[in-house]
Formats: C-alpha cells, structure tokens, sequence
C-alpha cells in the first residue's frame, strides 16, 4: 500500500478541512501528515483507514496505484560556490549550505535561531548568503598562537 500524498491534500482541501482538524479526527500527527502529503513518508495501513474514516473516502482513494510511478524527485537547484561573485549574495538553504561546512543542516537551523551564525529569515525561512557561510567558517577556525611580540610562531624546518 503506498499512499498517494497528493490524493489526500486534495481530498482535504475540498473538504475544507485543515491539517490540524484531520490531526485531530486520525490521532496522527499534523507533522506526520504534512510529510505524507508531500510524499515525504509512507504510512500504515491502520493510519491510512484512520485518514480514510476522517475523510469520509474508502481507502482506495488515498493510494498510489501500483503501475503509477512515484512522483519525479525534486531536481536539485544549480547552486554556486560561496566564494564565486554569483555565490556571495546568493541564498541557500541550511541543507546547501551544509555543503560547504562541517555541519548539518539540522545544526546550521539550530545555531540561527539562537542567533549563534550570521543569516537571513526572508519570509521566515532560514537562509544563508555565501558571505554568511565565510563568516561562519572563519568563526571556528584555529589560529596559531603568537608569540611574545604578536608574531605568529616561524614553524620553518631549520
């Protein structure tokens, strides 16, 4: 049984019926089937008759037929580097930007909202500009200590 995320929006949506409310009337989480809906999880036979039952459909209606292909993946967007002149006040989001840094998307959104690392909520989305990702790699750098007169140490073979 694979379920048809987009059946399900759409049955919803002309049942006027918000995710929240069908949360409600399943016991699932909104969360959850937000994902769902976006064919970003499966779920459970006993969930898919629960969404059923709210939405006063038989489940056959909420399925992907078996010779119908998943949807097409999203193609990712050509994103330049963060050190080009196009990459500098471009946006990428925390799972691009990731690339370009030693941690994951998941801990680039987490830093922004305690406002740890520079970047930019446009439309309350969390995004860096590629000036945004320097910064952030220069903030964990490790320098060398200087020496007595501020000189950095000569590490020359001698």
């Amino acid at each position: 049984m694979t379920p048809n995320g987009t059946a399900i929006r759409a049955i919803r949506v002309v049942r006027r019926m918000s995710l929240r409310q069908l949360a409600r009337l399943t016991d699932l989480d909104r969360g959850h089937i937000s994902r769902l809906e976006r064919g970003l999880a499966g779920a459970s036979e006993a969930s898919l008759h629960r969404i059923a039952t709210a939405l006063e459909v038989p489940v056959a209606d909420l399925l992907r037929a078996d010779d119908e292909p998943p949807p097409p993946p999203q193609p990712e967007r050509d994103v330049p580097a963060p050190g080009t002149p196009e990459g500098e006040l471009f946006h990428y989001t925390p799972e691009e930007a990731a690339r370009w840094l030693p941690w994951s998307a998941r801990w680039l959104r987490r830093k922004a909202r305690l406002r740890e690392v520079p970047h930019n909520r446009g439309a309350g989305q969390i995004t860096l500009t590629g000036r945004d990702i320097r910064e952030i790699s220069a903030m964990t750098a490790v320098r060398p200590e200087p020496d007595e007169h501020g000189e950095p140490p000569d590490r020359s073979p001698g």
